[in-house]
């Protein structure tokens, strides 16, 4: 099923041409996630193009809950971000995920509340929280998993192996980490691959890490909706849709643009995800 053929079935798209640097509200979108509480969607932009530099060009943006942008520059300019890229919420706080470390504000007050420095980390990609509070923090280029417990809010090293092959998106789902993992890769530093990355599982007590499917993608970000994973494929341009009781991924999606980090709303039954080689977000009717 291509894009084209299921734009019918899209419910909005969001969308705006980069004209200049820093002009437009979406330059380079990363991830959107929704917030229940103020109807609102939230989408990370890595700013000057799919750049990852320390540069201080990042920000968030805020649409209201049909994608219609009402902050373009909600966050991040005044706060110095650098290439803000994987987002979580819990109540009243966003979780952003930037190059040196993780960023957690009050949405109400739209303020910084605290700063989870992570001076170490190669490049740091999503994120997710447990139901203890505890966040965790992929490392694509250092194969590893950060944690910050809510007991210390001390970054710590969770686990590094090989086996991670350059962590991307993360789920947490009934005691266990989903990770959607890119691949192995070629040389360090690029992102080219010897292998297809695979969908893993990390058990949160134990650290034992087993494979949901092997060699799926060059896999970028994950949400689920009702039983079905969502996991785009940033590469190959396509959303794909896993069972993973059966261990079946059917292409749901087919002929994107480079599409990143995925969101489902329960409460509006509607997947978003943005589009690095469109500038745009995309909003689907899931149903679940």
């Amino acid at each position: 099923m291509t894009l084209k053929r299921i734009v019918i079935s899209l419910l909005f798209i969001s969308t705006f041409n980069i004209k200049a640097q820093n002009s437009e509200p979406y330059d380079a979108p990363d991830q959107v996630v929704w917030h229940a509480p103020s109807r609102t969607w939230f989408v990370s932009n890595l700013g000057g193009g799919i750049s990852l530099d320390k540069d201080h060009n990042g920000w968030i943006t805020r649409t209201d809950e049909k994608g219609k942008v009402i902050e373009p520059f909600w966050m991040g300019k005044k706060e110095g971000m650098h290439a803000p890229s994987g987002m979580t919420v819990h109540g009243d706080n966003l979780y952003v995920v930037d190059r040196d470390g993780v960023y957690k504000i009050n949405i109400s007050t739209k303020e910084v509340s605290a700063f989870y420095g992570i001076p170490d980390g190669l490049f740091l990609n999503d994120i997710a929280r447990d139901s203890n509070g505890d966040l965790y923090i992929s490392d694509f280029f250092g194969n590893r998993i950060y944690k910050i417990p809510l007991s210390t809010q001390k970054p710590e090293v969770w686990i590094q192996s090989d086996r991670l092959e350059a962590p991307d998106g993360l789920y947490m789902e009934d005691g266990k980490l989903i990770v959607a993992s890119w691949g192995v890769l070629s040389e360090p530093g690029s992102f080219n691959t010897s292998k297809l990355g695979d969908i893993l599982s990390i058990d949160l007590k134990t650290k034992n890490i087993t494979s949901i499917l092997k060699e799926v993608g060059n896999l970028e970000g994950i949400t689920k909706a009702g039983k079905y994973y969502y996991i785009t494929d940033w590469a190959s341009g396509k959303l794909l849709k896993v069972n993973p009781k059966k261990g079946k991924v059917t292409e749901f999606l087919t002929g994107l643009n480079h599409p990143t980090d995925p969101n489902y709303s329960k409460e509006l039954k509607v997947l978003g995800f943005p589009q690095h080689g469109t500038n745009q977000v995309l909003f689907i009717k899931i149903g679940w």
